[in-house]
Protein backbone atom coordinates (compact mmCIF):
# COMPACT_ATOMS: atom_id res chain seq x y z
CA UNK A 1 0.00 0.00 0.00
CA UNK A 2 1.37 3.14 -0.88
CA UNK A 3 2.34 5.16 2.26
CA UNK A 4 3.35 9.10 2.38
CA UNK A 5 4.35 11.80 4.39
CA UNK A 6 1.75 13.47 7.12
CA UNK A 7 2.21 16.93 4.81
CA UNK A 8 1.80 15.05 1.54
CA UNK A 9 -1.59 13.19 3.12
CA UNK A 10 -2.89 16.61 3.94
CA UNK A 11 -2.35 17.77 0.55
CA UNK A 12 -3.95 14.96 -1.13
CA UNK A 13 -7.07 15.52 1.19
CA UNK A 14 -6.84 19.31 0.17
CA UNK A 15 -6.71 17.72 -3.72
CA UNK A 16 -9.54 16.01 -3.18
CA UNK A 17 -11.75 18.53 -2.05
CA UNK A 18 -11.02 21.53 -3.75
CA UNK A 19 -11.45 18.33 -6.86
CA UNK A 20 -14.85 18.13 -5.69
CA UNK A 21 -15.24 21.46 -5.39
CA UNK A 22 -14.80 22.22 -8.53
CA UNK A 23 -16.54 19.57 -10.00
CA UNK A 24 -19.77 20.51 -8.30
CA UNK A 25 -19.51 23.94 -9.27
CA UNK A 26 -18.88 23.62 -12.61
CA UNK A 27 -21.81 21.13 -13.01
CA UNK A 28 -24.35 23.87 -10.83
CA UNK A 29 -22.50 26.40 -13.91
CA UNK A 30 -23.61 24.52 -16.24
CA UNK A 31 -27.39 24.68 -15.78
CA UNK A 32 -27.11 28.57 -15.22
CA UNK A 33 -28.63 28.65 -19.23
CA UNK A 34 -31.69 26.60 -17.91
CA UNK A 35 -32.46 29.36 -15.28
CA UNK A 36 -34.73 32.46 -15.48
CA UNK A 37 -32.79 35.50 -13.94
CA UNK A 38 -34.74 35.63 -11.24
CA UNK A 39 -34.34 31.60 -10.07
CA UNK A 40 -30.10 32.37 -10.85
CA UNK A 41 -30.40 35.58 -8.25
CA UNK A 42 -32.12 33.03 -5.92
CA UNK A 43 -29.96 30.33 -6.28
CA UNK A 44 -27.26 32.29 -6.01
CA UNK A 45 -28.02 33.68 -2.25
CA UNK A 46 -29.37 30.34 -0.94
CA UNK A 47 -26.08 28.79 -2.08
CA UNK A 48 -24.25 31.07 -0.23
CA UNK A 49 -26.45 30.40 2.55
CA UNK A 50 -26.32 26.35 2.27
CA UNK A 51 -22.47 27.42 1.95
CA UNK A 52 -21.89 28.71 5.23
CA UNK A 53 -24.03 26.77 6.85
CA UNK A 54 -21.96 23.71 5.68
CA UNK A 55 -19.14 25.55 6.86
CA UNK A 56 -20.02 26.60 9.97
CA UNK A 57 -21.56 23.48 11.13
CA UNK A 58 -19.97 20.60 9.09
CA UNK A 59 -17.17 21.30 6.61
CA UNK A 60 -14.99 23.21 9.41
CA UNK A 61 -15.23 21.27 12.11
CA UNK A 62 -14.97 18.18 9.91
CA UNK A 63 -11.87 19.53 8.03
CA UNK A 64 -9.82 20.77 11.16
CA UNK A 65 -10.38 17.62 13.13
CA UNK A 66 -8.89 15.91 10.22
CA UNK A 67 -5.79 17.99 10.07
CA UNK A 68 -5.38 17.47 13.88
CA UNK A 69 -5.79 14.17 13.47
CA UNK A 70 -3.33 13.49 10.24
CA UNK A 71 -0.54 15.95 12.21
CA UNK A 72 -0.75 13.31 14.83
CA UNK A 73 0.56 10.91 13.36
CA UNK A 74 3.81 9.79 14.71
CA UNK A 75 4.58 6.94 11.75
CA UNK A 76 7.26 8.41 9.30
CA UNK A 77 4.68 7.63 6.53
CA UNK A 78 0.91 6.34 6.46
CA UNK A 79 -1.24 4.94 4.40
CA UNK A 80 -2.67 7.46 1.43
CA UNK A 81 -6.07 5.74 2.73
CA UNK A 82 -5.77 7.15 6.26
CA UNK A 83 -7.14 10.23 4.99
CA UNK A 84 -10.41 10.38 6.48
CA UNK A 85 -11.50 8.30 9.32
CA UNK A 86 -14.38 5.44 8.15
CA UNK A 87 -16.99 7.53 9.22
CA UNK A 88 -16.20 10.01 7.17
CA UNK A 89 -15.32 7.98 4.30
CA UNK A 90 -19.15 6.56 4.77
CA UNK A 91 -20.24 9.92 4.64
CA UNK A 92 -18.67 10.81 1.51
CA UNK A 93 -19.83 7.65 -0.49
CA UNK A 94 -23.85 8.61 0.64
CA UNK A 95 -23.18 12.29 -0.27
CA UNK A 96 -21.99 10.88 -3.62
CA UNK A 97 -24.95 8.28 -3.81
CA UNK A 98 -27.62 11.07 -3.16
CA UNK A 99 -25.75 13.89 -5.34
CA UNK A 100 -26.43 11.33 -8.16
CA UNK A 101 -30.15 10.26 -7.26
CA UNK A 102 -30.84 14.12 -7.10
CA UNK A 103 -29.35 14.90 -10.59
CA UNK A 104 -31.17 11.85 -11.64
CA UNK A 105 -34.60 12.66 -10.34
CA UNK A 106 -36.61 14.08 -13.71
CA UNK A 107 -38.81 15.54 -11.33
CA UNK A 108 -36.33 17.65 -9.70
CA UNK A 109 -35.72 21.00 -11.49
CA UNK A 110 -32.16 22.39 -12.08
CA UNK A 111 -33.22 25.36 -10.49
CA UNK A 112 -33.65 23.49 -7.11
CA UNK A 113 -30.18 21.75 -7.72
CA UNK A 114 -28.44 24.62 -8.32
CA UNK A 115 -28.23 26.02 -4.73
CA UNK A 116 -27.18 22.71 -3.45
CA UNK A 117 -24.48 21.79 -5.97
CA UNK A 118 -23.13 25.48 -5.94
CA UNK A 119 -23.21 25.77 -2.03
CA UNK A 120 -21.66 22.48 -1.18
CA UNK A 121 -18.89 23.28 -3.92
CA UNK A 122 -18.44 26.19 -2.07
CA UNK A 123 -18.05 24.42 1.46
CA UNK A 124 -16.06 22.35 0.04
CA UNK A 125 -13.35 24.50 -1.53
CA UNK A 126 -13.51 26.65 1.68
CA UNK A 127 -12.15 23.08 3.62
CA UNK A 128 -9.30 22.79 0.64
CA UNK A 129 -8.62 25.66 1.31
CA UNK A 130 -8.25 24.97 4.95
CA UNK A 131 -6.21 22.14 4.20
CA UNK A 132 -3.57 24.69 2.11
CA UNK A 133 -3.56 26.99 4.69
CA UNK A 134 -2.23 23.82 7.00
CA UNK A 135 0.58 22.84 4.78
CA UNK A 136 1.73 26.88 5.00
CA UNK A 137 1.44 26.59 8.46
CA UNK A 138 4.03 23.19 8.57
Amino acid sequence: MLKVHKNVLILIAGIIWFTASIILSTRAISWIELMTSTQLVIGIIAALLLSIIKIYFIFKKLTLNNIKRIQSFTQANISIWEFHIMKDKLLIVLMIIIGIGLRSAPFIPKYVLFPIYLGIGLAMLYSAILYIVALRKV
